[in-house]
């Protein structure tokens, strides 16, 4: 059934690319650009003109209050179409057959998410969030002919599964994508630009990324962004070359289908300079072990003539002016098990067969413990910025708090791709002869007198002599 009646609805100029018909559509940036608007709009015209099937997509959704569902309803009301539509608990039911569902990802997985397969729109509203996995599963499911998928999200890594979709090097065809954020909304509500005067006096990176659709610096629940910002602000990211005259320390964090990541550090008991980092995934050990330590296989003895053009090529690869010279390599606390490299080996003998000295088993620290260890290091450490100390850099400044959306509340690290780095960086800093300021509160010389000093003493009971102080 098609509709001809006329509906007329403002749209922002930024916007304007999305109306045509496209596969992909995105929309990014800061709060107050009017975006999420935009598509709930579209969304009820089109289902008023024609019957349509659409689902409104979170990666987590455990009620329908929050869905876009009562932005949707709004809209209805906003656009006089209320006797067209009805509005019921789970779903929102066009006169015409149309139809509009709710749903969150982490439901779904390779069997019952077919269930989407005839819909005409998929919208993901705060797309940010979701995930690699229902991403792949989310795109091919949305298979019907002339069927779209639209996004609407703040920015905030640009690894983020949606983010690099479509802002990435690979950008898919038959695609658009527009950045807006509230200059370009000209119907930005004045009394929001009290909202964003506060944010940005409070805490003016997190303010660029709430409402300038800026990646965000400083992560909510980050465990060490705003110590790695005070590196930057502080000058301690930047050129600082590799040592000769001091040993290179090295942190691992070990995966066989997950991460491998490892850092490179040299420190002097009072500062720690970090020369360079390495990450992979899916590597055997040998791959490993000969692309983050190229040393080890080049032949001795080493001199000042693989220096230059003469430079081993492995180096030359990864930026290094000259071998590495290492002090002792920071293994986990698993580094014995048998299931890296294959055969009968446990980790740690693969790895002595490839070479390495020196190996140090790390103790079974909890993550609070190396979380600590980190915290206290950072305010001492420079990085010296390479394309690979960059990446890890990104590494510590994305490593979070896992967020549980039922109570609101953070439950411990979250586990993904920048996890490793932040591991392997904690198995160095919880074995680093670095010694932070100590913080440990000076006891009160009254409050000692006053304090008893045994059970006796507090009973008033009479009981051994005690030495002088």
């Amino acid at each position: 059934m098609l509709h001809t009646r006329i509906i007329r609805t403002d749209v922002p100029r930024k916007l304007a690319p999305l109306i045509e018909p496209r596969r992909y559509k995105g929309a990014h940036g800061g709060r107050g650009s009017g975006k999420s608007h935009f598509f709930a709009e579209q969304l009820i015209i089109r289902c008023f003109r024609q019957t349509t099937r659409a689902v409104g997509i979170r990666e987590v959704q455990n009620s329908i209050k929050e869905s876009v569902r009562q932005l949707l309803v709004d809209k209805i009301a906003k656009l006089g179409l209320e006797d067209e539509f009805e509005v019921i608990e789970t779903e929102i039911r066009g006169r015409n057959g149309s139809q509009i569902i709710f749903k969150g990802m982490q439901s779904y997985n390779a069997d019952n998410i077919k269930s989407l397969e005839g819909f005409d729109i998929a919208w993901v509203e705060e797309a940010q969030s979701l995930s690699e996995r229902s991403w792949r599963l989310l795109r091919p499911t949305i298979r019907k002919p002339q069927s779209e998928i639209w996004c609407s999200w703040n920015p905030r890594h640009d690894t983020d599964a949606v983010d690099a979709f479509f802002r990435g090097p690979h950008k898919p065809k038959d695609a658009v994508c527009v950045e807006i954020n509230w200059r370009d909304n000209p119907w930005f509500p004045v009394t929001l630009y009290d909202e964003m005067e506060r944010d940005f006096a409070a805490d003016p990176e997190m303010a660029e990324h709430t409402w300038n659709g800026g990646y965000e610096l400083v992560s909510e629940g980050a465990y060490y962004a705003r110590l790695i910002s005070q590196a930057e602000k502080e000058g301690r990211i930047g050129h600082f070359p590799y040592n000769p005259a001091l040993p290179v320390r090295t942190g691992w964090d070990l995966g066989v289908d997950d991460y491998t990541a490892v850092w490179f550090v040299q420190d002097n008991g009072k500062v720690a300079t970090v020369v360079d980092y390495y990450e992979a995934q899916g590597d055997g050990a040998e791959q490993i072990i000969a692309t983050a330590l190229p040393e080890l296989f080049i032949p001795p003895p080493w001199n000042e003539e693989f220096v230059g053009w003469s430079m081993p090529r492995a180096l030359a690869e990864i930026g290094r002016d000259r071998p590495f010279k290492y002090g002792e390599h920071y293994f986990p606390h698993d580094i014995r098990m048998r299931e890296w490299g294959g055969g009968a080996r446990s980790r740690v003998e693969v790895a002595q067969q490839l070479g390495l000295k020196t190996i140090r088993k790390g103790a079974a620290t909890n993550p609070a413990d190396r979380i600590q260890a980190v915290r206290g290091v950072l305010p001492m450490v420079r990085f010296n910025l390479t394309p690979r100390v960059e990446q890890g850099l990104k590494r510590l400044r994305r490593y979070r708090r896992k967020m549980n959306d039922a109570l609101g509340t953070y439950q411990g690290p979250l586990h993904d791709e920048n996890s490793h780095g932040a591991d392997s960086f904690g198995e160095w800093a919880i074995n680093s002869s670095l010694v932070p300021p100590d913080e440990t509160p000076k006891p009160d010389p009254i409050k000692a007198l006053m304090k008893p000093r045994t059970m006796a003493d507090a009973l008033g009971l009479p009981g051994e002599d005690h030495d002088e102080e």
